[in-house]
């Protein structure tokens, strides 16, 4: 599976993110400071690993947009040619939801409902 880096770039607004941040990745605030500093990842995510980190991921790009933050997304390292849009990351999660919904009705039409 895929694993994606969330960067937040750094701007003068950026003490606005770091609770949004902090509540979604538990890590502390000079932490946090530091690695939008220097352009790290504030969040790794294995897609389609776990469905609460999923969701998580989904939930904190969709609270730093809404706070006005440049976020960007990457595919397994940091470099310009694996960065992914936000659209493209949300349609494939919606997708694997959907694939999922599909599977679980056609087991259950299949072998029938427990």
């Amino acid at each position: 599976m895929s694993v994606i880096l969330l960067v937040v770039e750094q701007d003068e607004d950026q003490m606005k993110y770091l609770p949004t941040i902090r509540k979604s990745t538990n890590l502390g605030f000079s932490e946090i400071k530091k690695r939008i500093e220097n352009g790290s990842p504030i969040m790794e995510c294995n897609l389609f690993e776990d469905d609460e980190d999923d969701t998580k991921l989904k939930k904190l790009i969709n609270e730093l947009k809404n706070v006005g933050a440049k976020i960007r997304l990457f595919d397994g390292e940091l470099v310009k040619n694996k960065e992914v849009s936000i659209e493209y990351l949300m349609n494939r999660l919606d997708r694997y939801k959907e694939i999922q919904r599909q599977n679980e009705m056609l087991d259950d039409l299949m072998y029938g409902e427990d």
